[in-house]
Order: structure tokens, then sequence, then C-alpha cells
């Protein structure tokens, strides 16, 4: 019998195909969704994962770090400032090979703030340091504070609550849980040299708290003192230095702090020989610490803010941090009540609608301090500090001491008369007269002639400085300190002195230049002060280095957005505080509520309809094709150096008109991170980042050397070291692969209390610029545009509310302090790019303030760069509409983008164009800059590298394929259940023809059966 191969049956899979369906589905809507989020976000991804990268070598990249590493630790060593040193216990002996190393922060190095300013992580700390030095140090001390609190539990202010991030820890000398009497008698066996290091840790968007938040015991309830701020000593802190002053020998104390500190007791606490502020240090740079204490170096930073004895004696205080920051209570329903605040690390929404009140006007720091001594305000002031101004203020700004010694001789004295357009020098020659090399500081202030209810001056003023070189014993060096003579002008918002003029000008009278070891020091040698005359009055209509006219923009009538920032015209009933009666004027106490008028509730969030239509504005050529490019293959095309070199070049025109409405309103709603392509003109795509201390340190890929921080840098007033700094972070930017830099920041110390001091630089708007100003020509210098930040009156956090806060001042505290040192870094410094802030200028949004950005900044000061808005979280708030009319630039619209609401008007064409040949011209100014210094000094190594798009697969490529595998995976099941229907339907069918069978079989049967019957 032949066996017959018996046919497989196929049988369908109806479930498993649809269960295969339902997950081939939710694939398919889930990656249709990337595909939508992707390609919106395309420019944004691009700029993170697909910008071209620079073509340098492993060597090049390990020189540039090289350099950083040794800058970073000039800086600190140039930073560090020496406050206190009692009979000389300072520098140690070399004998002193052990140390003590006493406080909890020693266990917890701050080496950055936190938020756009953070570093990646602190490499080198004090004990690494001191290790490396050769000095050892009592390890069970340290092991103690780690194991009673391992690190802070907080280190991001951008998820936490000021009480939380600004948390203190330390045990109390006098617990034995931690201090054991066995601990205690070995470290002083051990050493009899003790170094207590305090620390204080901030950050963005968190001021510090008014109260310190303690905790004293592992595990234990946080302690709240409501008697010390967190910038004071706490009791601990105080006990501490009590019992090591008792009983060692050589007591120093360090502070790791980006504030300033309310430090009295250090004085007054027997046996505390020596104090070095050291700042916030970097990631390895704390290696110049012991270099310090042992006097291989000696110190020559100096205060770049006053450091007063009691905080609230500060004009700024009421006016300041979390209870400084008042709430409207009419403004239910307005912007930000409801918005979510996500930097609480927690589900929160804003409750106020806040303001500051900058009530204490121009006085501000240091011109505060002196200002106030000069008119007799401490004379009654008396304490265990001293009395009067020595009761008042423990170190003047400016302050710093040093191993060695230096006499100044007046070479080149002032006197006689001048006039308005004129240039002051003196010149001074320093010599080293002690017995150690150092570098010593000359500062030169003036004092301009005050009358009584005229224009409010302070009766000190910064006017220049100059840093030596390194002098060994007995050398000398000239310094010549210069000042224009417009430099001395104070602004006259109110024609205060009642000449019929508004704007910036000069009183005739005497006017005194004083040579001054610090701000309230004027030096012994002859001829340190002096007296010159101006015989009339000066008015200056026009800025002198753009010829434009000058005028009020922000008050009144003149009030450019509509609202007086003074807030004269809207209810504001602000008492501004006078140099004619400081006694009854002194802002002490905040106006913590106040009813919001009607023009403030109008004006609460922009309305697009405000643009006002076209009006004259002529249709805007685009897509043109002239043929010009600005790049080709990764190079600047020498058209492109042209336009970057001139931003009134006619060539603009023809090739602004090559570009596209879609590729302009991409660049500027899409800016986060990067500065999109535009491909009519051949501009690459750029990448930027942030980190004022450490390039891409927080938002980038791939990131630089961590540097001590610009409170620490300012402290070093070297601005050649400055522009040092700019030019080897503008070259770790580019290797790193961006071309564009979210820094530095030049905010003000208004007050100790600001969470970002340590971000910006000084209290004083001088000292600020020309710091600042230097380390965005050194980036220039290396081709990287820098975003100089934040545009402005962005000095403090408002508490935890510096969203859309409401600021309040006269335009003359706006022009002289917060405007001044952006004013230097655009008209000295060549800067052409900014961010604007987060808060309000006045009531108007300063990303959407026409005044600012347009008013001053381009018709007065010949801005042509670029202005990027910050982080816009909330856009109904920080407006790209709003932004672009006001004359902003780019919009960082955040991770997933914007889009415009005010249509494709010819008004918005000619806005977007604007806008794209800022950004082009920030671009190519800075190439030119590059080219212009290599050039000038052969130095080739700053040459700036070729930058090349990436060969690979690329995202979109990738997400292509993921595309096809999705809809492969959803057909196979689609077809299984065809084909299952197609058996279901075969064997229905067959069942048919079986039964049809079956039954014909079944009649044929009966047939015969009947047939047989038959």
């Amino acid at each position: 019998m032949n066996a017959a191969k018996k046919k497989k049956v196929r049988k369908p899979h109806s479930i498993r195909h649809s269960i295969e369906l339902f997950f081939a589905t939710l694939l398919v809507i889930v990656v249709a969704g990337v595909n939508a989020l992707a390609f919106s976000m395309g420019t944004i991804i691009d700029g993170f994962v697909g910008a071209a990268s620079p073509q340098v070598t492993a060597e090049q990249r390990q020189e540039i770090t090289d350099k950083a590493e040794l800058l970073a630790k000039q800086v600190e060593s140039e930073g560090a400032t020496l406050l206190r040193n009692e009979n000389s216990a300072l520098p140690l002996s070399a004998d002193i090979t052990q140390v003590n190393v006493f406080g909890w922060a020693s266990s917890a190095w701050i080496g950055g703030g936190s938020g756009s300013g953070t570093i990646t992580g602190v490499e080198t700390d004090l004990i690494d340091a001191l290790h490396d030095y050769g000095i050892a140090t009592n390890t069970a001390l340290t092991d103690m504070y780690r194991q009673f609190q391992d690190g802070r539990e907080y280190t991001k202010t951008l998820g936490s609550r000021p009480e939380q991030s600004a948390r203190l820890y330390e045990p109390s000398i006098s617990d034995t849980r931690y201090y054991s009497q066995k601990l205690l008698d070995d470290a002083q066996s051990f050493s009899d040299t003790a170094l207590v290091v305090i620390g204080r840790f901030a950050g963005e968007s968190n001021d510090m708290p008014r109260q310190q938040y303690k905790r004293v015991a592992q595990g234990s309830d946080i302690v709240v003192d409501e008697t010390r701020t967190s910038l004071q000593l706490s009791t601990e802190e105080e006990e501490l230095l009590t019992y090591v002053g008792e009983h060692y020998d050589h007591v120093v104390v360090v502070l790791n702090t980006g504030n300033v500190m309310a430090i009295g007791q250090i004085e007054t606490i027997p046996g505390v020989d020596a104090c070095l502020h050291v700042g916030m240090s970097g990631q390895n740079a704390a290696s110049a610490i012991p270099e310090l204490l042992w006097g291989e170096v000696s110190p020559s930073g100096r205060t770049a803010d006053t450091w007063a004895y009691d905080m609230a004696t500060a004009a700024s205080w009421a006016n300041a941090g979390l209870e400084g920051t008042g709430s409207y209570d009419n403004a239910d329903g307005l912007y930000p009540i409801g918005t979510s605040n996500g930097n609480l690390g927690e589900p929160a929404t804003f409750d106020r609608v806040p303001y500051v009140d900058y009530a204490e006007g121009i006085y501000v720091g240091y011109k505060w301090y002196e200002t106030a001594d000069a008119e007799g305000y401490w004379n009654d002031v008396a304490n265990e500090y001293g009395s009067g101004y020595d009761a008042v203020v423990q170190y003047p700004f400016g302050y710093g001491l040093s191993y060695t010694t230096f006499d100044w001789e007046v070479t080149q004295p002032l006197s006689g008369t001048f006039d308005g357009d004129d240039e002051l020098s003196a010149t001074v020659r320093v010599t080293n007269t002690g017995d150690v090399a150092g570098k010593d500081i000359v500062e030169l202030y003036y004092s301009a002639p005050y009358t009584a209810g005229g224009i409010e001056k302070s009766a000190l003023n910064l006017a220049a400085f100059a840093k030596t070189k390194q002098l060994a014993p007995g050398e000398s060096q000239e310094v010549t300190l210069t000042l224009e003579a417009e430099d001395m002008a104070c602004y006259d918002f109110s024609d205060a002195n009642r000449n019929g003029f508004s704007g910036y000008e000069l009183d005739e009278g005497d006017y005194a230049l004083t040579l001054r070891r610090d701000a309230h020091t004027v030096s012994s040698a002859a001829d340190a002060t002096m007296t010159i005359t101006l015989k009339e009055n000066v008015q200056y209509a026009t800025d002198s280095s753009t010829g434009n006219a000058v005028g009020n923009k922000f008050t009144g009538d003149d009030a450019i957005d509509g609202v007086s920032i003074d807030g004269d015209d809207s209810g504001q009933n602000i008492v501004y505080m006078t140099r004619a009666d400081f006694a009854g004027t002194f802002p002490a106490d905040n106006v913590d509520t106040r009813v919001m008028d009607d023009s403030l509730r109008e004006t609460n969030l922009y309305d697009a309809s405000q643009n006002g239509g076209d009006g004259d504005v002529q249709d805007v050529t685009t897509g043109a094709n002239n043929g010009l490019l600005v790049e080709e293959n990764g190079e600047i095309t020498e058209l492109g150096y042209q336009l970057g070199e001139d931003a009134d070049d006619e060539q603009w025109d023809a090739l602004l008109d090559q570009l596209t409405v879609s590729e302009m309103k991409n660049m500027f709603v899409r800016a986060y991170g990067n500065t999109a392509p535009l491909k009519s003109v051949g501009k690459s795509q750029g990448k930027d980042a942030d980190g004022p201390a450490q390039i891409g340190s927080m938002t980038g890929m791939g990131a630089g050397t961590g540097f001590p921080s610009s409170s620490t840098m300012a402290q070093t007033w070297n601005t050649e070291l400055a522009q040092e700094v700019g030019r080897i972070m503008g070259r770790q930017a580019l290797v790193n692969g961006y071309s564009g830099w979210y820094a530095p920041a030049v905010n003000m110390h208004r007050s100790p209390l600001n969470g970002r001091n340590y971000e910006y630089y000084s209290e004083d708007a001088m000292l600020s610029g020309q710091l600042c100003g230097r380390v965005v020509q050194g980036a220039g210098e290396a081709g990287v545009y820098t975003y100089v930040k934040h545009f402005v009156c962005n000095d403090g956090e408002a508490g935890i509310y510096r969203d859309s806060v409401y600021t309040w001042m006269t335009e003359q505290a706006l022009r002289e302090v917060y405007l001044n040192p952006f004013r230097t870094i655009v008209e000295d410094y060549n800067a052409v790019g900014l961010m604007s802030a987060y808060g309000r200028i006045g009531a108007v949004w300063t990303g959407g303030s026409e005044a600012l950005l347009t008013g001053v900044l381009r018709d007065e000061w010949g801005f042509d760069g670029a202005v990027i808005t910050d982080y816009s979280d909330h856009h109904e708030f920080m407006n790209g509409d709003q932004a672009l009319a006001a004359g902003g630039s780019l919009w960082m619209s955040g991770l997933f983008g914007g889009s415009l609401q005010g249509g494709s008007s010819s008004t918005q064409t000619a806005d977007l164009r604007r806008a794209a040949k800022e950004t082009l011209y920030m671009t190519l100014h800075v190439r030119a800059m590059n080219r212009d210094y290599v050039e000038a000094t052969g130095d080739t190594a700053m040459e700036r590298p070729v930058f090349q798009t990436r060969d690979g697969f690329g995202w979109r490529k990738l997400l292509a394929v993921v595309d096809v595998i999705a809809l492969l995976l959803f057909a196979l099941p689609i077809w299984g259940l065809v084909r299952d229907h197609k058996i279901r339907k075969a064997r229905k069918v067959n069942l048919v023809v079986v039964s049809s069978r079956a039954g014909d079989a079944a009649a044929d049967g009966a047939d015969d059966s009947s047939r047989a019957t038959e």
C-alpha cells in the first residue's frame, strides 16, 4: 500500500494577530508622536547632536585643558582675599606639616553655586589640596563629619526651596556623640594648628534666607534659628571657633562662600588669628589655597563687596530676598498666580504677583556706606567693634591684606581745571618694600560736588584701578590710572538741579580724586588726594561713543513702554532714599503689599494685537537667488568676514533678501541651545551652552574646565587675567563643539542675600563692567560669541518669585548702577550678544521692553548684535511676539519650541529679517575678531578650528528606520488577520462543499435504497 503524505492544514490565529495589532497600533501611535515631536524640535535636536563638530586633535584638546587648569588656579590664587592676619599668623611655618581641618563644610567643599553657573563637580577640595601639597590632615575629624552628614541633602537650587538648599550642617562641639573626648585629645596631639572651614551654598531661583535652617545631629529634625540669617555664623560655628581659639596655637578661618557674610565674631573670639576668603574654587583650583596659607604665594585679592557687621545696615536690605518682595493684593487671576513653579522640587504654583522696590536708589554697596559716613549717618553708632563707620563696616570694598608691604609715589598727579571731553590720568610708582614677592592694587576714586536737593550723588565712586605684576622685594612698577571726564557724569532724570536738562551731566565745582588702599582708606602718599575743577556745567546730550541722542526712555511721559519705572504714574507711592535726608528716607521696612493700579492690570500680559499692524512697513524681499554665501564647507567666506566687520556694509541687503520666511522664523522661535542654520546664505547650525564658570556644565554635551566663580574672579581685580580666562574658555567652548556661550553674567550684588551673587562679579558697576568686558573680549578673540546676562536687573531671585517680578526704581539708578556694566561691555568690549531676564523693568518684561532693547541698547549704544531671551518656560509671559516686536533677536522658547501668534504681516517679516541680521552679525563678528587677533598677534594656536558636519547615519535616518520597522510591525498582524479571514472563508467554502457532497451522497443513497425497495 502506498503512503500518501498528509497535507498540513493552515489554521487561523485571530486572537494572536489581534493582540499583535493592538500593540503594533500603540507602537505606531508612539512613533508618530515621536516623529511629530522630533520634527518640531528638529532644530534643537540638531543643535545638540547634529551640529558641526570641530576638527581638533587629542593633543590640542589636552593643551587647552592644561592651560585652562593653570589659569583657573591663578584666578583662585589672586582672587582669594586675606581678611584678617593678627600678629602675622600667616603664612604658616614650613615646620607645620600636619593640620586639623575643623568644620563640617570641609567635608562638603563648594566649587561652584547651583543653577546655570554650576560646575559638574569638585575634583580637588581643600583636603585633597593639602594632601597634594604634602600636608597631612586629621582623617578622624573628616570621617566624623562625613558620618554625621555625608554631603548636602539638596544640591540643586532649581529643585528645592531656600530653606532646603541653604541648610546648615554642624554638630555642636559639646555633643560627645561626634566630638568625643578622645577625638578632641587626639586632634590636639596631632597638630597645634587648626583650619576652620565655613561654607555657604547658594544658587539660581533661591535667595538666601533670613533665618538659619540647621541639622545639628544625624537624622535630627531641622532646627530653625530666627535670630540669625543664613549668612551669619551659626551658634554651632561660633562655639567651634571659641573652642579652637582656646585650644590651638594657630587658628585660620577659611570662608568657602560666594556671598559675603557677617562674621564679626572672628574679631572678638580670642585666638582666631586669620581669615582667608577663598570664594568658590571650581573643579581643581583649591590647589592654590595651601600655597597661600604657607606663603609660597602672597595674597593679592581685594574684596569686591562691602562686608558689614550687620547686613540690615544696607540700604537695600528691607527690599531684598523673600521678605523684601511685596505682593499685590488685588491681583487674583493675573499672571503668574496659579502658574506652575517648577523650581521647588515638588508640584507648586505661584501664589502672588510679586514686586521689588529699589528704594535705595543709587546707594548700593560702598556707595551707601561711604556716603552715609560722609553725611555723619553713623556718628551715633557704637558697639564692641568700634564707633561710627568702624562699628558698621568690617571690611570695606577694595580691602585685602598681603604678606608684604608696598609704597606708593604719585609721579604724575592731577590738578587744575578740566573740560567735559578730557581724558584724566594719574601715574603711581608702586614699590615692594617688604620681604616677599607680591602684587598690589592701586584704586582711584572720585567725589563729585553735591548740593542737597540736587542730583543724587554718591560721596565716592571707583574711577579706575590697576594691578601690578609680581614685584620682587625692592622692585618697582609705574601704573597709570585713566578715566574720561564723562565717566564722572550723573544721570539727572528729573532735572533735579533745575537747569532745564534731563540726561547725563557734570555739575560745576571741585572734583576730588583720591588714591586709596580700599574704599575707606586714603593712601598716605603725597598727592594721594587731588582736586580738579570744572568751571561750568557740562551736559551730554549725545552718547560719546555713538553720537546718538540720549534721554529719558523709562520715566513719566517719556516712558516708551507706557509705564514709568519709578511707579510714579501707577500708584506705587515709593519713597526713594535721598542724600538730603538719609534719616528720613532710609528704607527701614518693606512695603509688603499694595493695590495694583488698573494700568498694570491691563498690561499684565502681552497681547499680540498691540503690535499695531503694518503701518508704513513695505513688503520685504525674501527667497531671492543672489548667490551670496557667508560660509562654505565649514569656512567663513570673505563676504562673511566683511559683513562681520561692519554691520552697515551695503552688501547686507542683498544677502538678507535671500532668506526665506520659514528659516527666519525657525531661527527666532527655536533658539534653545543653538542658532539655527540659514541654508539660503550658507550659515551652518551653531551650538550654544550655559556655564559662566564652566562651559557646558548645565545644558551642554561636553564640558570644559570648572573655573572659580565670577565673584572670586572679581576679587582678583586683574583685567588681563579676566581676558585670558575669556580666551581659554572660548577655546574650550570650541573644542567641545560650541559656538556660543550663555555667559558671563554681569548683574549687581545689590544685596548679600542674592542667591546668584557667586555668578555675578561685584556690587560696583565699574569693576563689574571692566572684568566682564575683558572676559567677553577674550571669548570673542577666540571666535566665540557670548550672551551676557541678564539684561537687566536680575539682581536677586525675589526670594522664589523671580518670574515676572515687577521691579521699580528711578531711571538714574537704572542707568548708573544696573545698565552701566552692560553699556561698558557693549561700547568698549565688542559685546555682540545679550540675554534678557525673567523679571520686569517697571511693569514690562525685560525681554519685551522696547525702551530697553531698542530705545537704549540700539538707539543710544548702537548695539548691532543679538538679544536672546532667557529660558521661556511660560510663553504667555515670556512671549515671542512681544520679544520680536520690542527688538529681540532670538526666543529661547524651551525644549519644545514655540510659535508666533501675530500672523504673517509685513511688520513681523521685517522684524524677523532684522532679528536674523542681528544673529548673523553676532556669529560673523566674532569670526572676524578671531581672524584679526591671530593676524595681529601671530598666535596661530588661537585660530578657530574648522567645524565640519558630522558624517554618520544621523538621527533623521535612524528615525526613518524606526518608522519603517513600526509600519512593518503594524502591517504584519494586519496581513495575518487578512490571511486569517481568507482561511476562515476558505474553510466555510470547504464545509459547504463537503456538506453539499454529503447531502448529494445521502440523496444518492436514498435513491438507491428506494430503487432497491421497488
